[in-house]
């Protein structure tokens, strides 16, 4: 039986008279074979490093899990067009912000807000950098917002934090660790302001409650009354925000 290390890269497998390309990571944290469709509708297979598993075996559980691949290929594929129709868009606190790509013979790529846009400078001839602006964009003004609404939020809920984290987070908008330092996914500055806030008082009330008890979703219910909507939004939205942030990346 092949090693774990032996394992291609990616490979393509025939479900249904169609050809599925899949990329295969190893991972010390898997205990089992796991499926990943990301927002650009590609399909990865974890794979435990620790276990012998083959390209066969592999095969076989795609197969086994078909219809699930097939259903959610087909979500992500749409979520993926509708993502790149919007593509010369900033999305930004839920404002659709056009974008302008400028050459110059600048050496770094820079995103600056100007009045009802956003300019993107890059050097002549490198548009792949494009992305790598408007993500440090993203970071830097998730970064200051979100600690701002943070800190108010704090004040009204009478509660403290050590510090905010905003980092790139696969599939939690925030969380909350047991030393009460509070991390955002910077993905989340393109959701409306509502929104964000709401995520917001959700990991805050964690400080008063560690678990999702009545209690909990009372404290959330005092200070952010609409979360029920702001939490369907982010469900039904949810997928489109990540494809449409890193659409760029």
């Amino acid at each position: 039986m092949a090693a774990v290390k032996d394992l291609p890269e990616k490979s393509s497998i025939l479900i249904d008279s169609r050809e599925i390309q899949y990329f295969i990571r190893k991972s010390k944290r898997a205990k089992h074979l796991l499926l990943h469709i990301d927002c650009n509708a590609a399909l990865e297979v974890v794979v435990p490093f620790r276990r012998k598993i083959t390209l066969k075996q592999i095969e076989k559980f795609l197969l086994e899990k078909r219809c699930w691949i097939l259903r959610n290929l087909q979500k992500a594929e749409e979520i993926a067009r509708k993502a790149s129709r919007r593509r010369n868009f900033l999305l930004f606190l839920g404002r659709e912000v056009p974008i302008e790509i400028i050459e110059s013979k600048r050496k770094r790529a820079t995103a600056i807000p100007s009045t009802g846009k956003l300019i993107v400078k890059i050097p002549i001839g490198r548009k792949e950098l494009v992305a790598k602006a408007i993500q440090r964009f993203y970071k830097k003004h998730a970064s200051k917002i979100i600690t701002h609404l943070a800190e108010k939020k704090a004040r009204e809920m009478n509660v403290s934090f050590s510090y905010i984290s905003v980092r790139s987070q696969k599939t939690l908008w925030g969380s909350c660790s047991p030393r009460k330092v509070l991390s955002f996914n910077w993905r989340l500055i393109a959701a409306p302001q509502v929104v964000v806030e709401y995520i917001i008082v959700h990991e805050l009330a964690h400080l008063k409650h560690r678990n999702h008890s009545k209690a909990f979703w009372r404290t959330v219910q005092k200070y952010c009354p609409e979360y029920k909507k702001h939490e369907r939004w982010l469900r039904k939205n949810g997928d489109l925000i990540k494809a449409r942030t890193d659409n760029w990346l």
